[in-house]
């Protein structure tokens, strides 16, 4: 059976989280972003690509799946560490989720707020609710600038950030409301499909494993 790993979100707890309905392992890795915990957003992406790099040297096929900061821990591993057993990758809510790289129609202006990182050389799903401002967050807008801040990565910077307040805190509204466009990728269905978000991310996980259950 190939080994499934599964690299959770920010401050998500064992068992107990986004990625809960795919089996698998859940990769053990400092999944913090401060105030969340203590880490920064670059030394837990650096933790979790050194947990997965172990995963690899076991040199068995695994294939991995990643929501939020796990998903830019696993996209950046892939790319910057080239993993020679890995079938395949899939990502819910890719903070560096590059446009054009989605299972599902999203906005061909919207990416991830961190920036973007294109992802080849393994399979790929990724998938973004289209009003997700962490994966889907339109080019131009405000929280970009303190997405800077928190990763340490810099995008550019352009003009409709800097003084369009309102529409900065209109994205920021859709991240921090009781029912954040963040976090229902396990209840929303997806337009024109029955199953939630997490339902078709595991069946993609099920498809790079070969069936496995």
């Amino acid at each position: 059976m190939t080994r499934v790993v599964k690299a959770l979100g920010t401050g998500e707890r064992p068992g107990q989280n986004m990625l809960s309905l795919i089996p698998g392992e859940e990769l053990a890795y400092r999944n913090e972003i401060a105030p969340i915990g203590t880490q920064s957003y670059a030394a837990s992406v650096l933790a979790c690509r050194a947990a997965l790099r172990a995963v690899d040297a076991r040199g068995e096929p695994w294939a991995g799946v990643g929501y939020s900061l796990g998903a830019a821990g696993l996209g950046d591993f892939v790319v910057l560490d080239r993993p020679k057993h890995c079938l395949g990758i899939v990502l819910i809510a890719d903070p560096l989720r590059a446009r054009g790289q989605c299972a599902n129609p999203v906005a061909a202006d919207r990416w991830g707020v961190a920036g973007e990182r294109p992802i080849s050389g393994v399979p790929l799903r990724s998938f973004a609710i289209p009003d997700d401002p962490i994966t889907s967050c339109p080019g131009d807008n405000g929280m970009r600038l303190f997405a800077n801040t928190v990763t340490g990565r810099q995008q550019p910077i352009q003009p409709r950030m800097l003084w369009d307040a309102g529409y900065t805190l209109a994205w920021f509204f859709r991240y921090l409301k009781q029912d954040s466009r963040h976090i229902v990728y396990g209840t929303e269905r997806m337009p024109g499909d029955s199953r939630t978000y997490v339902e078709a991310a595991r069946d993609a996980v099920n498809e790079l494993a070969g069936g496995s259950k």
